[in-house]
């Protein structure tokens, strides 16, 4: 991910927002304390069931996918209580302290499929200072932040569910890490396409990304614009979707519109409607028109990708999820929140299904994601252990409203018998968990 040099030096300098009213997130909602009625919840119109919302087996209708930027578990998540981390790392010379990073970051780290195989090392875990040399140096990659850090996301981990074991599909970078949460596969893409604006379909004659030839370990390049089944092939004419995220021209950087990369969508009739900007996302919410099927991705600024600040980031997040939670939506909302790829941070835990050249699966899993479940419904405090990935949020949504599998109808997609459907990490019947709302915080220099 590049941005151009006055745009990022503009960004470094300025940080994350001050917190104020309307932001981030396009226009958030006022920043309360959560003292009002029902922790914060002042809106007492109609509940979704009362805007048209289909009818399910489940006390939820809406299924909302936030999908940010490249970190792993142990990155952010790797000191909290009760879950899977370390505060230490393997290297190819011996083991080292999980340090702070700095405040701000000046660099990115390496993440590609090359350097994430480098990383893996075969499951030993202990490369990347090899994947990425300057790790040598500075050891960046096997800092970890703290609570103190990102307040808001231990917030919701410790209020709602968090999953320490959900992975990655693949040992890969964004193109394939956003693919997986559209429709459980990739193509069998390895990286990014060789052009990286615009994204996919969209891309200029020419350009070309690396795949597995159908799943085989023979490499090929073909154009990245994909005929692949996603999960608006399948879903019924009363169960609406959009992908908010960004429409061609971009504002800045990649254009965040996955389904670019998926060709009947891209050039089909429904592109226009469907695909939206990230800024429309809040309004839909106010406004009684969100669909029940909604992924929400942000433009790079508020990301969290290396070396933009992850506080402007968190606040995006918080102040989208704060529009939820203060909506007639709310009472029967289920949020998956989780991230693309492992940004070249490091993680501990050896992904369960190996690399390899099986015929079955020869991707393998990639490393673990942080991933919280955010719902009236989703267990407090649990930490969910079962192995899940990205796949996982398209089974969960094929589970939410009855649709088949889409590995029924292309044997490439990975929401199999063999993949969670992430239910586990709900509780239908307990008492509904109210709404939390948080404040959006001032982040750069804050230590």
């Amino acid at each position: 991910m590049r941005l151009p040099r006055l745009v990022l030096c503009a960004f470094l300098v300025a940080g994350c927002n001050s917190g104020k009213p309307g932001a981030v997130g396009g226009g958030g909602p006022p920043v309360v304390d959560g003292s009002g009625p029902v922790g914060g919840l002042t809106d007492s119109g109609p509940s979704s069931r009362d805007l048209g919302a289909p009818r399910t087996q489940f006390p939820i209708d809406h299924v909302i996918i936030i999908v940010k930027e490249n970190h792993t578990f142990d990155n952010y998540f790797g000191s909290f209580p009760g879950a899977e981390g370390t505060t230490t790392a393997l290297t190819s010379t011996g083991t080292v302290l999980a340090a702070r990073p700095p405040v701000q970051l000046t660099r990115d780290l390496c993440h590609s499929h090359d350097c994430a195989l480098a990383d893996w090392n075969q499951g030993n875990m202990n490369h990347w200072d090899l994947g990425d040399t300057r790790n040598a140096t500075d050891q960046l990659a096997f800092s970890q932040y703290t609570e103190a850090d990102i307040p808001n996301y231990w917030q919701y981990a410790r209020s709602f569910t968090l999953a320490d074991h959900f992975f990655s599909s693949m040992l890969g970078p964004s193109f394939p890490g956003h693919m997986f949460a559209l429709a459980a596969q990739a193509g069998w893409a390895l990286g990014n396409p060789s052009q990286l604006t615009p994204w996919g379909c969209d891309d200029a004659q020419g350009t070309t990304i690396d795949v597995l030839d159908h799943g085989t370990c023979a490499v090929k390049s073909v154009f990245p614009c994909f005929k692949v089944p996603t999960i608006p092939d399948e879903l019924p004419a009363n169960v609406s979707w959009k992908f908010y995220g960004s429409k061609l021209p971009p504002l800045v950087g990649e254009v965040w519109s996955m389904y670019d990369g998926i060709d009947q969508i891209r050039n089909g009739s429904v592109w226009q409607d469907h695909i939206v900007e990230e800024t429309q996302f809040d309004s839909d919410v106010k406004n009684g028109t969100l669909p029940n099927v909604v992924w929400l991705e942000p433009q790079d600024l508020n990301s969290e990708h290396a070396p933009f600040n992850i506080g402007s980031g968190e606040n995006w997040t918080v102040g989208h999820i704060n529009t939820v939670m203060q909506s007639a939506y709310w009472p029967h909302v289920a949020i998956l929140f989780t991230y693309d790829d492992f940004g070249g941070w490091y993680d501990h835990v050896a992904p369960p299904r190996q690399y390899g050249c099986d015929a079955q699966h020869p991707y393998g899993l990639g490393f673990r994601l942080p991933a919280i479940f955010i719902s009236p419904y989703a267990r407090p405090g649990f930490v969910m252990k079962s192995v899940a990935h990205q796949g996982s949020l398209v089974k969960f949504v094929e589970a939410i409203f009855g649709l088949p599998s889409l590995q029924s109808i292309d044997p490439a997609a990975q929401d199999g018998p063999d993949t969670s459907d992430l239910t586990e990490a709900f509780d239908w019947n307990q008492p509904p968990n109210p709404p939390l709302v948080l404040p959006l915080r001032n982040c750069l220099g804050q230590r």
